[in-house]
Formats: C-alpha cells, sequence, structure tokens
C-alpha cells in the first residue's frame, strides 16, 4: 500500500505536496477492516447529491489510523463518529485515503483542503497539492458475509437489580 503516500517536495517559496490517493470504497465493514491501514493519514467522504457525488468532509487522521476512524463513522454505537454520521445523513457515501507518518503533512494539507483560498505553512511558505486520483473501486464484500445490526445497550443491563422498597 505504500503506493497510497503523502510526499513532499520543498522549495524556496512553496511546499509541493502530492497526495496519491487510494482507490474508492463503500462505507462498508468488510472492505474498511480488511482493506484500509491503520496508519495515520488523510480521508475524504463523498456522498452521493443528484447524479453525482460531492466532497463531504476531509480530515486527517493521527493516532487512531484511519481504519479505526473509518469505523467509527459506520458504528452506530462509536460516539465519536456521530458527528460525520449526521452530515452523511443516510446517503450513499465512499471514502478514499492517503497514508503519511508525518503530521506536518497532515497539518498543512488540513489547512489547504479545509481552506477556501491560498494556504501558507509556519514558515510563510505557500503550500501547493497535486492530486493524483485512482478511478477505480475497492473490491465489494463477498455475498456470503452476514451483516448483524447490534442493539444499544443500557446502564441497567450491566448491574445487578436495585432491591425493592417493602411494602
Amino acid at each position: 500500500m505504500t503506493h497510497w503516500t503523502i510526499r513532499r517536495e520543498v522549495r524556496s517559496a512553496e511546499i509541493h505536496y502530492t497526495v496519491a490517493w487510494s482507490p474508492w470504497g463503500d462505507m462498508d465493514r468488510w472492505v474498511i477492516n480488511r482493506l484500509v491501514p491503520s496508519e495515520a493519514g488523510l480521508f475524504q467522504l463523498w456522498v452521493s447529491e443528484g447524479r453525482g457525488m460531492v466532497l463531504l468532509e476531509t480530515e486527517p487522521t493521527y493516532y487512531g489510523g484511519l481504519r479505526n476512524s473509518l469505523r467509527e463513522i459506520i458504528d452506530e454505537l462509536a460516539p465519536a463518529g456521530e458527528r460525520l454520521r449526521k452530515r452523511i445523513d443516510g446517503r450513499e457515501c465512499r471514502f478514499r485515503f492517503s497514508v503519511t507518518p508525518f503530521r506536518t503533512y497532515l497539518e498543512d494539507l488540513k489547512q489547504w483542503f479545509g481552506g477556501p483560498g491560498e494556504a501558507w505553512d509556519d514558515d510563510d511558505r505557500e503550500i501547493l497539492v497535486n492530486e493524483i486520483e485512482s478511478m477505480k473501486l475497492f473490491p465489494p464484500s463477498p455475498p456470503d458475509v452476514a451483516v448483524k445490526v447490534r442493539e444499544r445497550l443500557k446502564d441497567v443491563d450491566f448491574v445487578p437489580p436495585l432491591p425493592r422498597k417493602p411494602g
């Protein structure tokens, strides 16, 4: 998977990043668990709108890694993914990612993807980004993989019943 990486080249007044994106993946537990690395990187979520897909979010992941961040989004029981689940709002959603171990790269790219115009680093150099896209899809989950829906447990399910008051 080393070919889905982020590279950086520093020039005198500019920093050039090359983001090589992975193939597109469906927001599916099997796809995420088996094909997404548990490494730091950058991911994008795209949702269906009209007849096409539009960019919903570009986010860096650090300690939890790409796999865990994407799993939190699809897991209804994970509070950390609730913000993005609400934004997806039941629409068809796909992801793609790129890997880098350098936090500085991710912070620069977050600024570039998140801003409306130009982006600059801490040393006042302009940030420029070249994206290399793969117009392919990760393979879907096999048809024999069963999906289990888990129910949210209540606090009373974990403690013994309280004694009743007499009378």
